[in-house]
């Protein structure tokens, strides 16, 4: 080649490169979390929260897109069949990844091959409490009554299927017991059979029994997860009152569209995790019920493995059925 040749040459590539298109920086436009949730519930609440402060990160609006249904599928499908460019992604509760796939024959999405993993957000845990004139004072007490008087304690839950159910399931399968499940449509009117003694016990998300047990119209005997709930740290956890391994809680994974760039993973790793370990950001999120987690893509992957069996034998255990 010649040496004008050469020359030209470098010029065309150079022109070339200087003038392609290159890639914009992420996030350069609104970005969409769907929450499969109607508004005002602690999912819906924590996506608003994080979007807030991803907004003042990024400069980009965060849109929080409710879609209920088919108990939370019906938004995660959405995000299944989404561009997997970044700009929409789900945060819910476990359901739509783990009971799901054992409650609904065709979900339309795969709980794994359908999602990339960002991280699990927190986790909401549940609280046993009971009728403030039932003779016990600690979940040996309750087990002990149990079994002297088998079948004839009721224990009420927000419902067939609903994680307060799962762990009644699981409490009376570790405790030996059996308490008759009595579903409400709903945890506050189950917290209000316990409170009139129309049931003895319940399982009630964390946030709306605290009041009641802290102005003494109802008694906390246990919270559900491996760590004590931060909005209620003196409650101890049922694995320490006598059930150890027990642990059941509402865990809050983070997920976009398979396919979704490493390096938009990444980011919004990234920046999810700056938020959630903000001492501002964790007191306010603690007081919706939410011990805030984080980590990484990784551990979320393997985690959801891991749970998914085993919310499977908790569903069989509970003989769950959804009509």
């Amino acid at each position: 080649m010649s040496r004008v040749s050469r020359i030209l040459a470098f010029v065309l590539a150079a022109f070339a490169t200087s003038t392609a298109p290159s890639k914009a920086a992420y996030p350069e436009r609104p970005i969409t979390i769907v929450v499969p949730y109607t508004p005002g519930g602690t999912v819906d609440l924590l996506a608003r929260a994080l979007g807030r402060d991803m907004t003042k990160t990024w400069g980009v609006q965060i849109v929080v897109d409710n879609r209920p249904g088919a108990g939370g599928s019906a938004g995660a499908e959405v995000v299944a069949k989404a561009k997997p460019d970044g700009y929409t992604l789900l945060l819910s509760t476990n359901s739509p990844l783990t009971t799901n796939a054992a409650l609904y024959p065709n979900l339309g999405y795969d709980p794994i091959a359908s999602f990339e993993p960002i991280l699990i957000a927190g986790e909401n845990s549940m609280v046993l409490v009971a009728n403030k004139s039932l003779p016990v004072a600690t979940v040996g007490d309750l087990i002990a009554l149990a079994k002297n008087e088998p079948g004839k304690l009721s224990a009420g839950t927000s419902g067939n299927g609903a994680t307060t159910h799962l762990s009644l399931a699981e409490f009376n399968k570790r405790a030996g017991v059996d308490l008759v499940h009595v579903p409400y449509k709903g945890g506050v009117p189950s917290l209000t059979g316990a409170i009139s003694g129309e049931v003895q016990v319940t399982f009630s998300d964390v946030v709306p029994a605290m009041p009641l047990v802290r102005d003494g119209r109802l008694k906390a005997l246990g919270s559900t997860g491996a760590r004590r709930a931060g909005i209620a740290p003196e409650i101890p956890t049922l694995a320490e009152s006598g059930l150890p391994g027990f642990n059941i809680v509402a865990w809050i994974p983070f997920v976009a569209p398979w396919g979704t760039p490493a390096d938009i993973i990444a980011t919004l790793n990234k920046e999810t995790n700056r938020i959630l370990s903000d001492p501002a950001f964790r007191k306010e999120i603690q007081t919706l019920g939410i011990d805030p987690i984080g980590g990484t893509s990784a551990e979320l992957a393997t985690f959801l493995k891991s749970e998914l069996p085993r919310w499977k034998q908790i569903i069989v255990d509970a003989n769950v059925k959804i009509e």
